[in-house]
Formats: C-alpha cells, structure tokens, sequence
C-alpha cells in the first residue's frame, strides 16, 4: 500500500503543513512527523497536529533512532536549515526506513537561486539514489496541484 492508499507515511520537516495536509487526503493508516524547530513545533500543536498524525519534535537525526525498525510507504523530506550533506546521510538511510515499493520524495531547494545548479544539485541527488538502489524520477507539476 503506497502513501495514496492508506500507507504509512513520514514526513521529516513540518513546515506550513502542506504537505500533511494532503497526506491526510489520502488517509494514510499511520502518519509520522518529525519537525525540529521548537517554534513550527508548538504551530502544529496549535494546529491540532499532535491529534491527526504522531508528531515529533526533534532533529531527525536523534528521533528516527527511537522509532526502532519501523519502515514506510512513503518518505517526503524537507528540512530548513540544513545543508546537501544531511540529505546525503538522511538518503543513506532510505533502505532500512522504506518498505519495497515505496516511494520518496523530497523538496530540492538546493541553489534556488540559480538553474544551472540547482539542476546539478537535482542530477547529483538522482545519481546518489541510484546507487542506493532507488529508482529516480521527477515530475513536473503546477503548486496547487500538488497540493
């Protein structure tokens, strides 16, 4: 079952909750967040957050060791305030922490602010993936339909 079809889904980095808005369209069968910033934390208890999904505060570093072997069906990452090389470890991760044929997905802010390198940021992420043994693709895709 697949985050579409009431998988289990992680979302590291609570942001706005967009995301864990539309996961939850999808009505997932367990829904984990981890947020690290004590502030967007106490926004999503605020929100009801820590009633809909098992919300974490935390660097996903030091939470995911406590949620023992638990795999997924779905993994979006999008932290702020972290550099190439966290996503890099996060992705080495990625074979314990996903169950077979589930899907990843991240946000590629890397180099926003110029093309050119935020399309090699993306090419490097695809090829470090690959080598995990993960199948990469990218789609494009309007915001509000994302969303």
């Amino acid at each position: 079952a697949g985050p579409d079809r009431g998988g289990d889904v992680l979302n590291v980095g609570f942001g706005l909750g967009l995301v864990d808005e539309a996961i939850q369209r999808h009505r997932p069968r367990s829904h984990t967040i981890i947020e690290a910033h004590p502030d967007v934390y106490k926004h999503a208890l605020d929100k009801g957050w820590d009633k809909r999904a098992n919300l974490l505060l935390g660097r996903w570093q030091d939470v995911l060791p406590t949620l023992g072997d638990r795999k997924f069906d779905g993994i979006f990452f999008d932290t702020y305030g972290e550099y190439y090389g966290e996503m890099s470890d996060f992705h080495e991760l990625l074979p314990k922490l996903l169950k077979p044929g589930g899907v990843y997905s991240f946000f590629n802010g890397l180099a926003p602010d110029n093309i050119f390198f935020h399309t090699v940021e993306g090419r490097v992420a695809q090829l470090e993936l690959e080598t995990l043994g993960l199948t990469t693709s990218y789609e494009r895709g309007a915001i509000k339909e994302a969303i």
